[in-house]
Formats: C-alpha cells, structure tokens, sequence
C-alpha cells in the first residue's frame, strides 16, 4: 500500500497544482468580471437564496437530461450539446484572459494642485457641494458669528450673515447646527437661530433662557438646549439628557416660544459631543445621528403626558430608523437616491435616500419616503457590509451632471465613487490624512470650459484646509463590459482551437487544458454573483448531493461513464506514468472493483463527480470532476469581491489553504484504494479555512450580508 501511494504522489501533485492553477487564474480574470459587473443575477440577487436554489435545480435537471438521453441511445445529442456548452464556458475565460493580458487599463493618477487653510470654523455640509462656516469675532465684548454658504471651486461665499453669539460667559461655546430643506438652525446653548439658505438672512432669534419673577436667569429645559430646530409653528430643542421638547412659536409674537410637551428620546442618542448631524428631513420629521445611534424622530404636536419641561416621566419618542452601530457611526448625507430610476428632474416625490458610514466601513442606507404610511424603509441595493477598514465621509453627488446621483465614500485613505444604479467603482483616489474629512466634487468656471470638474478634500479640525485637484476622463476606471476587437478575436480563435482538438485529439492534455479554462470561467462567473454566505449554502447543499449520488444511487458513474465514451471529459487528469493516454482510456467506473474489506462492501474505488479514482494497471492516472474544484474557488472568489481589502484577501487564503487541507485528506483515502465523494471534504475544510480567516480578521461579520428570499 505504501508503495502504491508513493507511486501515485506525483499524480496527486499534479493535481493539487492543476486545482490552484484553476482558481489563481479565476482571480486574475475576476477584475474583468468586476468592472464589466458581471454578476448572473444582478447585484440583488447576490444576497438572494432563490437563485440559489435555482442553481441546484438546473444542476438536478441537466444530470438527469443527460441520463435520460444515454438511455435513449441519444448520445449524439448529448456530444453535441455538451461540446456548444464547453464552448461558451471557454469564453468565459479566454476573452477576459486575453482583454487581462493584453489591454492596458492603467488610469491617469490623480493629484492634488493647491491647499488652502482657512480660519474658520467648519460647520455642517449643504447639499452635493456646498458648506457652512463660522468666523468668530469679539469687538470690545461683542461677539458675533460671520456665518458664510461657500460653494467648492468658487473663491467668494454664496452668502455672509452675521449674526450675534451673546454675551461673554458663551464665547467659548461650540455652534450646534441642523439643517432643513431651505432653512439652517443654528443654536449654541443661548440663542437659538434660524437662517435662509436661499440668502442667509435671518429669520428668527429664540433665547434658551428665561427670568424668573425675581430676574433671576433659569435655562428654558432642565438640561441645556444642547441642538434646536425650526419647524413652521415650532421650535424643538433636545437636551442633554436626551429629552425631546417641543414649544409653539407664533407669527404675530416674534422670538417668544410656549412649550407644548417633552418626548423621551433613546439613551443612544446622545447629542452632547457626540452627535454626527442633525437634519430636519421635512416638518415632522427629524434625523439625528450620534455616534451611537441613527434615527428619524416623529416630530409630534402633542404628548400624553405634556407635564413641565423636563419634570416628570416623559413619553418615549417615536423612533423610525433606530439604528445602532457597536463601532460608532462616522459619516451621514441625505440627498436624492443614487439607485433611482428617474433623474431628479424628472422626479415626481420629494423622496429621500439616508445613507450612513461606520468607523469599522460598513454602509447603510435607508429610503425615507414623505408621503407614504411607512416612512422608512431599508435600502438593500446601497447598503455593504465590511466596505472598507473604516468610512470618513459618504455624499452623494453628481459627477456629470446627468441628473442621477452617484455614491461618493471616502474610506481610511482613499475616495470611491459608486457610480449608478449598479455602484461599479469607477474613480478611487487618495485623499489627505485627519479624522474628520469632507469630500466633494466642486466646479469652477475654468471647469466648465474645459469640461473637466474639481475633487475637494476638506480635512476639518480646529479651523479646516480644502485641497483640491482635477478630475478628467482619463482618471476613471473603465466600466461595463469591454470588448476590445484583437483580444476579443484571440479569445474566440483560442476556444474555437481548443475545441477542435478536444473533438480530434482529447489528449489528457488538451484535456487539462480546457478543463483549466472552464472551471476558471466558471468560478470567477459564479463567485462575484452571490455572497459568500450563499455560496456556503450552495456548498453544502452540492457535498450533500455528491455523496448521495457517490455512495447511494451511484447515477454518478453512469454519468461518467457516458462523458468518457464520448469524448467529452468534464475533468482534469494528472497522469502517473508519462506514456499514459487517455484516449485509450475506458474503462467503465461502473466495472471497477468493488472493495471488500468492511461492513460497507459496496463502496467503489472510484467516484464520478467527484471522479478521483486510482486504476490498477501501469499506465493509469488520477481523474478530479471539475465540480471539485469550482465549489472551492467559488468561494475564494466571492470572499475577494464581498469582503475586499486586506481582511478579504487574507479569508480568500485561508479558504483556500483550507480547501487544500481538504484535497489532502482525501487524496489519503484515494492513496489506500477507498472511493470517497470529493466535495464534502473539499468543501468542508474550504468553508471551515473561510471562518478561520473571518473569526481573525472581521468576526461574525462574515456571515452579514443582508440574505434574502
């Protein structure tokens, strides 16, 4: 038995080699997939367990298709059919192989052409590329906030408003901001104000204090007006103890505000230092995210248990999004969806996409839909699990100006811009380090001559810096499915050769080496459509399949058998001795020796599908089903498209390391002679090599990839 393993070592090598060479070549060909977007059912279906389930079905109906016709004595069909099949998998592979090899798709770097720091205080973002600054002055004890609208690219503010800060016991006090649709709130714990954003003229002044009948000073709430906003008959402040209360503003008494009733908002919301933004997304409704939690809050009229401002027990607010990060929320913008249908123009609701970015790189988002009974609802197509180490700033943005918006995320080091409905990756560049960064693409008169547009970095800290540099065509990545006409051509002549020779001359080696291209098509075409969760369903579900028809119905074999007598070998072979043909081989798997030596006499020493098989006679060789070998690329591929960056890469290498681990057991049973279903063991040790990698890079967080029906 030892030398007979020694003997077929070789062949197991050989094969192990041909395994990795399958899928190392699937993941050079995968950017193509990638940028072209490739994904068979779309990038909603990649989270989806009915195409799943569709798979299966189609691998049950094509083996029983091919059975039925061999029984028929149809094998003409069969030859026929199968060889157009191979043919088109082929492609899969070579044209991308040639288009990867041969087509240069390098990009023009972008960079940086000028700095500016500006003493200002950064405020808050104003729609796809405008934003609020404060310049503070004290002018013997006056002191007042310069409020300015700048817009990216334009040397002059839109507008300047100043406005009063109050009186020196406040200088020190930060600004506390929250937009609205035309308005801007601007609060700092004694003066509450509201300006235009059309002009910046101001509107109203609320004062956060009261005296009482002694002229004494008493806050208006218990515990600070901490942030404000201005609805069109009210006014709601939040304090520092997260309560909600609301006061009745009137037109005909101008800066005088009665209070109507207090909400209790989550403990998770807090607004002291650790609020994110505040935006009123229309009257009623107000979204606030802290670094703990995100939420659109009811604005209501009326409580069931009014009481005094901040006395009693209050009513819990109404809550719509409720969303909780462990890591912390770093980054929010609301504007109009980047996977709408219609451009904004043609628009006919006021709905709004919400998209959030956390500190450990996840993205979620939420469409907010005014006029509808539900409010909010979850936007699967924009949200991403594990984007990046971590997100600095999401806006979404318009690049072209064709009226659909576009997904701009800027990460630890870098900005990427989704582009459409389909979020194909179209521009990365670096952006200047600092915890707080705002990014946004910006005009500039000489931009519209040129047709070129500006990308600003605004690294924000106790005054900000914006950075700023030009954007052209050359610097995109290219999208869509590319066909260059010479790569495109070789690619085509390259199947169409392969191909003759597999129907003339289907030598082991012609034979490995369509195999090899094949199963590359096939793992980098499956492993970029679903998620690496669904491809462990997948996996599972197959290994289950393949030992039933290995060790109980056996059909495996006849299968086998019938693709061998045709010529039609679905397979890679490594031979053991070097004048071994495989043309000459045929031997039925269905006539091989049964084994003897246990209570399971019916175990066979080979095995279809998975097909490795020893054949006891000088000149054999080790035959391995591809099916083998795709399950385990599948998902290597899918964990380097899903999971990305460094933490996808190392999971990809622990998947397959662990698919190898696999491979070896099993070529230990097929060195003793014991026929043994290939995917259970190949597929086992790949998903238990993918959670390994996960529980050292990313946790659970591996298996979160929004499943759906």
């Amino acid at each position: 038995m030892n030398g007979d393993f020694r003997r077929q070592l070789p062949s197991m090598i050989g094969m192990a080699s041909m395994f990795l060479v399958t899928i190392f070549l699937a993941m050079f060909i995968r950017p193509w997939y990638d940028k072209a977007g490739l994904q068979a059912f779309g990038a909603e279906g990649a989270s989806q367990l009915r195409y799943i389930g569709l798979e299966l079905l189609m691998i049950f109906v094509f083996t029983a298709a091919i059975l039925a016709l061999a029984r028929y004595k149809k094998e003409w069909i069969i030859k026929y059919g199968i060889m157009g099949i191979l043919f088109i998998a082929l492609m899969y592979a070579s044209v991308p192989l040639a288009h990867q090899i041969m087509v240069d798709d390098t990009v023009e770097p972008f960079e940086y052409e000028s700095t500016d720091f500006v003493e200002a205080e950064y405020l808050t973002e104003i729609g796809m590329n405008q934003y609020i600054d404060s310049i503070r002055t004290n002018e013997s004890g006056i002191i007042n906030n310069t409020i300015r609208l700048n817009q990216l690219g334009m040397d002059e503010p839109v507008w300047t408003s100043v406005i009063p800060h109050g009186n020196e016991s406040y200088e020190l006090a930060k600004l506390v901001v929250a937009t609205g649709p035309d308005t801007i709130t601007i609060n700092n714990g004694a003066l509450i104000q509201t300006l235009s954003l059309t002009d910046g003229t101001l509107l109203s002044t609320y004062e956060c204090f009261k005296y009482d009948t002694e002229g004494n000073i008493l806050p208006i709430v218990q515990f600070g007006c901490i942030l404000a906003v201005e609805t069109s008959d009210s006014v709601y402040i939040v304090d520092g103890g997260e309560k909600l209360h609301r006061f009745k503003t009137f037109p005909e008494s101008p800066n005088v505000m009665t209070p109507q009733g207090v909400w209790q908002l989550p403990n998770e919301m807090k607004v002291v230092d650790d609020l994110i933004e505040a935006e009123l997304l229309d009257d009623t409704h107000l979204l606030i995210v802290s670094k703990e939690m995100a939420g659109v809050v009811e604005l209501e009229e009326t409580t069931s248990q009014p009481g005094d401002p901040g006395t009693g027990t209050q009513q819990s607010a109404n809550v719509l999004i409720n969303a909780t990060s462990s890591t912390n929320f770093s980054a929010v913008d609301v504007g109009y969806s980047n996977v709408a249908d219609v451009t904004m123009s043609e628009a006919t609701n006021s709905d709004q996409l919400i998209v959030l970015g956390t500190e450990d790189g996840d993205i979620m988002a939420w469409n907010y839909q005014s006029a509808e009974d539900i409010k909010v609802v979850e936007e699967s197509r924009v949200s991403i699990n594990n984007f990046a180490d971590q997100i600095r700033d999401v806006r979404l943005t318009d690049i072209d100006n064709s009226g659909y918006t576009e997904l701009l995320i800027t990460t630890g080091d870098e900005a990427r811009l989704l582009y459409g409905s389909s979020m194909v990756q179209k521009l990365i560049v670096d952006v200047p380090e600092g915890e707080n960064v705002a990014v946004a693409f910006g005009d500039t008169p000489k931009d519209t001559e040129d047709d070129t547009t500006h990308l600003h970095a605004v690294v924000i800290g106790e005054n900000y810096s914006t950075t700023a540099g030009v954007v052209e065509s050359s610097m995109f990545l290219s999208g869509g499915i590319v066909f260059e006409d010479i790569p495109t051509m070789i690619g085509l002549l390259v199947s169409i050769i392969l191909m003759i020779l597999l129907y003339v001359h289907s030598e082991w080696y012609v034979v490995n080496t369509v195999g090899i291209l094949v199963g590359s098509g096939v793992i980098v075409m499956l492993g970029v459509s679903f998620v690496p969760t669904l491809i462990m369903v997948f996996m599972v579900a197959a290994a289950i399949y393949d030992a039933w028809a290995v060790y109980k119905s056996k059909h495996m074999l006849d299968l086998a058998d019938t693709m061998i007598n045709l010529n039609l070998p679905i397979l890679l072979v490594a031979p053991q001795d070097s004048d071994y043909s495989f043309r000459a081989e045929r031997t039925p798997l269905g006539d091989v020796e049964h084994s003897s030596d246990g209570p399971d006499s019916d175990s066979i020493q080979s095995s279809a599908q998975p097909r490795e098989r020893v054949i006891k006679k000088s000149n054999d060789a080790m035959l391995m089903g591809l099916g083998d070998v795709i399950f385990p690329g599948m998902l290597v591929l899918s964990t380097l498209q899903y999971i990305g960056g460094d933490h996808g890469w190392i999971m990809a290498m622990t998947t397959l390391v662990g698919s190898l681990v696999g491979y070896s057991i099993l070529m230990w049973y097929v060195g003793q002679g014991k026929a043994q279903a290939g995917l259970p063991l190949l597929n086992g040790g790949a998903i238990l090599g993918y959670v390994l990698g996960g529980l050292m890079t990313i946790g659970m967080a591996m298996f979160q990839f929004n499943i759906s029906l």
